[in-house]
C-alpha cells in the first residue's frame, strides 16, 4: 500500500510523541518511587549552665550455680538519681560535672532483705554488695567529651582523694573491703553511672538504617564487661532520634570480683553479656534515655571452687528535668 510522504512522516512524528510521553511518565513514576536519602547529625549537645536530672536504674536477678550442684539466688534492684551540670563547652569539646545525689537500694535473696534510703537512713548498712552503689554517693567528678562522644578524661579531687586514702591505707583495710570500694571509686564504675553516652552516639552524620561499630563498656553485677558493639540509628520521629545497639560483649578476666557469701575474691575465668539497648536523643543534642536489657554469664573460681553465675538485668538512664544552674 502506499502512502503520501507527508503523511508517513506525520505517522512517526505522533509515534516518536507517544513514545517520548510514555518514557516521561516511567521516569516521573521513578523518581516519585525513589526513596529520599537524608542525613542527621547524632551528637550529644552541652550548653554551660545546663543541668539534667537523670534516674538510673537496674533491676537485676542473679542465679549462682556451684559445683556440686547447688543454687543460689539473689535479687538486686537500685534507683539512683544523678546530676549531669555542663561547666564548660567550647569547640564541641565539653566538661561536666557529675553527681550521684541519692540512691534508694534493695537486695533480696529468699526471706532476707537489705535495704537502704539515703533520703532517709542516717548510714549505709554494712553490707559489701551496698558498697559498689553508695561509693560514689555525693563525691562528685568531671568528664571531659570530645566531639565524638567519647569520654577523654575523668577526674575529681573528692575521687582521688579516696582512692589515695584506700591505696595509701592499704594494709590495714580487709583486701575484699577495699577492693569493693577502689572498684566503685573506679573509672569504669564513674563511667558506668555518669556517662549517658556509652560511647553510642557517633558525633557525626548518619542515614536511618545505617549502623557503625564503636566501643561499649558496661558493669553487670560488679563483673565489667567490654569490647566492639554494633549500632543501627533506626528511626527519627517528633523531634527525637532512636539508635538501637544489638551485640555481645566479653567479660574483663583481669577484674576482681565480689561475689555475695563468698568471703574471697573471685577470679572471673571467661563471660560473656548480651545487650540490646535503646536510646533515644533528642534533635537539640539532649540525651532523653538510654533501656538496656542485658542477659550475661560468667564463670568464676576462688580457690579450687569454680561456679556459674547467670544473670538478667534491666538498665536505664531517663531524663527528669533540664534545668539552668
Amino acid at each position: 500500500m502506499f502512502f503520501p510522504k507527508k503523511t508517513f512522516l506525520g505517522a512517526l512524528a505522533v509515534l516518536g510523541l507517544i513514545v517520548l510521553t510514555a518514557s516521561s511518565a516511567q521516569a516521573q513514576k521513578a523518581a516519585a518511587a525513589a526513596p529520599s536519602f537524608r542525613e542527621y547529625r547524632l551528637q550529644a549537645a552541652y550548653r554551660a549552665g545546663i543541668a539534667q536530672n537523670y534516674e538510673v536504674t537496674e533491676k537485676t536477678t542473679v542465679q549462682r550455680i556451684h559445683s556440686d550442684s547447688s543454687i543460689r539466688s539473689y535479687q538486686r534492684e537500685v534507683l539512683t538519681y544523678v546530676t549531669v551540670r555542663c561547666i564548660e563547652s567550647m569547640e564541641n569539646i565539653s566538661r561536666l560535672v557529675v553527681t550521684a545525689d541519692s540512691i534508694i537500694y534493695k537486695f533480696t535473696t529468699g526471706p532476707s532483705v537489705i535495704d537502704y534510703d539515703s533520703q532517709k537512713d542516717a548510714a549505709p548498712k554494712a553490707f559489701p554488695d551496698l558498697n559498689n552503689y553508695v561509693g560514689v554517693l555525693n563525691r562528685s567528678y568531671e568528664l571531659t567529651y570530645s566531639p565524638y562522644g567519647e569520654v577523654t578524661k575523668v577526674a575529681g579531687d573528692q575521687i582521688d582523694f579516696w582512692r589515695d586514702y584506700l591505696q595509701t591505707n592499704s594494709g590495714d583495710l580487709d583486701t575484699l573491703i577495699s577492693t569493693i570500694w577502689l572498684q566503685a571509686l573506679s573509672d569504669e564504675n564513674l563511667l558506668h553511672v555518669g556517662d549517658m553516652q556509652k560511647q553510642i552516639v557517633p558525633g557525626s552524620k548518619r542515614a536511618i538504617d545505617s549502623s557503625w561499630r564503636h566501643n561499649l563498656r558496661l558493669r553487670v553485677d560488679g563483673v565489667v564487661y567490654e569490647g566492639k558493639a554494633r549500632s543501627t540509628f533506626k528511626s527519627y520521629e517528633g523531634g527525637i532520634f532512636t539508635i538501637a545497639t544489638q551485640d555481645t560483649l566479653p567479660a574483663r578476666t583481669r577484674w576482681p570480683l565480689h561475689v555475695f557469701e563468698i568471703p574471697d575474691l573471685v577470679q572471673a575465668q571467661e563471660g560473656q553479656a548480651v545487650v540490646n539497648s535503646t536510646l533515644q536523643l533528642s534533635t537539640t543534642g539532649v540525651l532523653n534515655g538510654i533501656d538496656a536489657n542485658i542477659s550475661a554469664s560468667f564463670r568464676g573460681q576462688v580457690g579450687k571452687e569454680i561456679f556459674t553465675q547467670n544473670v538478667t538485668s534491666t538498665q536505664s538512664w531517663k531524663l527528669v528535668r533540664q534545668f539552668q544552674w
